[in-house]
């Protein structure tokens, strides 16, 4: 009985013991006096150092996860640190450890922000007659009005501002709204930097997602569609509802009734006519039946599968019944089911999938998918993944669904880093990742 106890004793402390040795081995390689480095200033920053004669910056202070990089241009007898960030010496400015463009060291002011005077670590910086956000210069801001207001949102005499990226022609003094996202400018509310709407008098935050004014409910800033904002409700983290219906987060249940909806777990839910699994109705189970332990059951993937018949309708079924061909495509009693429908009148016999590549290719008939989405107008009988995304037939290469234009299938073979990007005229086009 006592060896029991002390191996019992010994199991609960065991993890303990590794999270005091994990912790104390990456405190020890964290260390900069482990990799030799000096920090330049400790007090204004952890991510500039002196190593080897050499400054070097240190993303987050982390040495043993990120490392140094040598600041080439840097000239360590003029070097000093200004905030956590930015540094310079005799000929330039440094923003992470990179140049910032147009900045004057000789001429350096952050700018400060109401919760701290000082400017430091507040992302703004005025050099010369420019002003800089993130180490970016913001075109056109005037440094002499100049100011921070909060939340990412700055202004001068002319513009409010939202980082480097985005500015609004001011005509009043603006106010941050909770969540610091939004900003009231007059009639006006920004979303990072963005009018969103124009009914500032009527415009509420609901939480850190959600806001609505008398027109519309925001989601992040964006309109959902045809969400009524007087009697909209946030249910919890993954149900809303309004007068006409529920919503998985902004997905329609559709059919739904709001008057009856309950939440059972963070996945299913039912009203008095319907069972629903996310946003899709249950087609082969009937709320009135389903206890609570059963619904917490529909929502372990190891013990049961919804399969859908369409976007709006699945069915529940045992999840050892099912057999998963590829991540897109699954079988259950003879039939083939893809990620958002079944797919009628074809059998697990008609599914051939193409080897390597984590199978994310497969062949129905004439038809060739990737990832579960069919690859237009690619031939089947000399379809052939490539690599990296990449697949040909005797007409084409493919990126991902896309033709790519200016590949020839015959000789192509995709360098390291490879990919295709969408042009302006919509045509797919080769890049490589710069590393």
């Amino acid at each position: 009985m006592k060896i029991l106890m002390w191996v019992g004793i010994a199991l609960l402390i065991a993890p303990i013991i590794f999270i005091i040795i994990v912790f104390a081995f990456t405190t020890y390689v964290n260390k900069p006096s482990t990799h030799n480095a000096t920090p330049i200033n400790s007090e204004l920053s952890n991510q500039y150092y002196i190593k080897e004669g050499k400054v070097v910056y240190v993303r987050g202070g982390s040495f043993f996860v990120i490392g140094e990089s040598i600041i080439q241009e840097a000239d360590l007898a003029t070097f000093a640190v200004i905030d956590e960030a930015y540094a310079k010496d005799n000929l330039h400015i440094y923003y992470d450890g990179e140049p910032v463009l147009g900045g004057k060291p000789d001429s350096v002011a952050l700018v400060p922000s109401k919760g701290n005077a000082s400017g430091i670590n507040s992302g703004y910086l005025v050099s010369g007659d420019n002003v800089f956000s993130y180490g970016q210069m913001i075109e056109g801001a005037d440094p002499l009005s100049f100011s921070l207001i909060g939340g990412g949102y700055a202004m001068d005499n002319r513009y409010i501002y939202y980082y480097y990226d985005e500015k609004t022609p001011r005509n009043v003094t603006p106010t941050i709204l909770p969540q610091n996202e939004y900003l009231k400018h007059g009639e006006q509310v920004l979303y990072q930097g963005k009018v969103i709407s124009t009914q500032a008098d009527h415009f509420k935050v609901i939480n850190d997602e959600y806001a609505k004014d008398l027109l519309h409910v925001y989601s992040n800033g964006n309109i959902v569609e045809d969400m009524d904002p007087s009697s909209f409700q946030v249910l919890s983290p993954y149900f809303r509802k309004d007068k006409n219906q529920a919503y998985y987060f902004n997905y329609p249940i559709k059919k739904s009734d709001p008057a009856s909806f309950k939440i059972l777990n963070d996945s299913i839910s039912k009203d008095q006519q319907h069972l629903y699994y996310e946003s899709s109705v249950i087609q082969n189970k009937q709320p009135a039946t389903i206890t609570q332990a059963e619904a917490n059951d529909f929502a372990i993937y190891s013990k049961w599968t919804p399969l859908y018949l369409d976007e709006s309708t699945v069915i529940m079924v045992p999840s050892d019944e099912v057999e998963r061909i590829t991540y897109a495509f699954f079988a259950y009693h003879n039939e083939i089911y893809g990620r958002y429908e079944k797919l009628q009148g074809v059998q697990p016999a008609d599914v051939f999938v193409y080897e390597g590549n984590d199978k994310e290719f497969v062949r129905i008939g004439d038809k060739v998918f990737h990832n579960g989405v069919q690859i237009p107008d690619a031939d089947p009988d000399t379809f052939t993944p490539i690599a990296n995304n990449f697949s040909k037939d005797a007409h084409h290469v493919y990126w991902l669904t896309h033709q790519v234009i200016d590949a020839e299938p015959l000789t192509f073979e995709p360098e390291t880093g490879a990919y295709a990007r969408e042009n302006e005229a919509g045509e797919y086009v080769l890049e490589k990742h710069q590393f």
